[in-house]
């Protein structure tokens, strides 16, 4: 059984659920983060991993058992998480990918950094979810615009997408993380329990918002106007792949995993509409 495990990118949405539940069962947890919080909770010890930074690598994994591996999100992923793993490549390495890569051209770039795990750790497990809810609540993706512009704009050409909640990525994670040998070598798409077109999700919050919340489907281009050029490619292929139905495969993973049907994005948006709610003024 795991004793001790390396969480990288321990602030972001599955990486901060997977802490916590590690640290609830007892597991020793290094909490990975390029700006960890400074104090430890029970069970839990944050350490500075910083991908941009090797002299961190090392420290950070000294002596773990598993690694929960969040994908960096860099050019040079590929090759930074050839880096780690050849550090420690004993440990059990969890990788969090993304839905089809096993799909993908050798030398694409999610390809690329899942073939850095299984060609140099010793023992791992793929994850590839689909589409997280939490980008609907998160202000660096979708949230502003559905509370204050009340769009919800995605270039899906009108596909249904899997959506996934990142809690259930994390249970299936930890599960892997905890008893690796029930889940060595596998690869895991991991989806909610139905397929649903960004219509849809705006029907939903519409209906339960009590105001419209309008779908738009933009052109891929329209939304990638001034980003640089690597991110520009990423995310085009990214909704290239949406476009062509490739993140609306369902995947019965999580309940085979953990004994209880993933979380629906109607769940979701129920138990989040405060997070689409306008503030009301002030009085004067």
């Amino acid at each position: 059984m795991t004793r001790t495990v390396l969480v990288t990118g321990a602030r972001g949405k599955t990486g901060r659920e997977v802490t916590a539940r590690l640290g609830r069962s007892g597991i020793l947890v290094r909490a990975g983060s390029s700006q960890h919080a400074a104090t430890p909770a029970t069970g839990i010890d944050p350490v500075r991993f910083d991908w941009h930074d090797r002299a961190t690598w090392r420290e950070a994994a000294a002596g773990v058992d598993a690694i929960y591996l969040m994908r960096p999100d860099l050019p040079a992923a590929p090759e930074l998480v050839a880096g780690l793993i050849e550090m420690h490549p004993d440990a059990h390495v969890v990788l969090l990918s993304e839905q089809g890569a096993g799909t993908l051209a050798p030398d694409h770039w999610a390809r690329r950094v899942e073939d850095a795990v299984v060609t140099r750790a010793a023992s791992w497990t793929l994850l590839r979810p689909s589409w997280f809810h939490q980008v609907l609540t998160d202000p660096r993706f979708y949230r502003d615009a559905i509370r204050d512009d009340h769009v919800l704009s995605l270039p899906s050409g009108g596909a249904p997408i899997a959506w996934v909640d990142a809690r259930d990525i994390a249970e299936v994670a930890v599960a892997a993380l905890i008893a690796p040998e029930g889940h060595r070598d596998q690869a895991y798409t991991i989806t909610g329990p139905e397929p649903v077109t960004v219509a849809s999700v705006a029907q939903e919050l519409s209906a339960r918002l009590g105001h419209r919340i309008r779908a738009e489907d933009p052109a891929p281009q329209e939304t990638l106007h001034g980003l640089d050029p690597w991110t520009a490619d990423i995310l085009d292929d990214l909704y290239r792949r949406v476009r062509h139905g490739g993140f609306g495969e369902l995947s019965a993973a999580v309940k085979q995993i953990t004994g209880r049907e993933p979380t629906s994005i109607h769940e979701f948006i129920d138990a989040h509409l405060d997070q689409w709610r306008t503030s009301p003024m002030p009085a004067p």
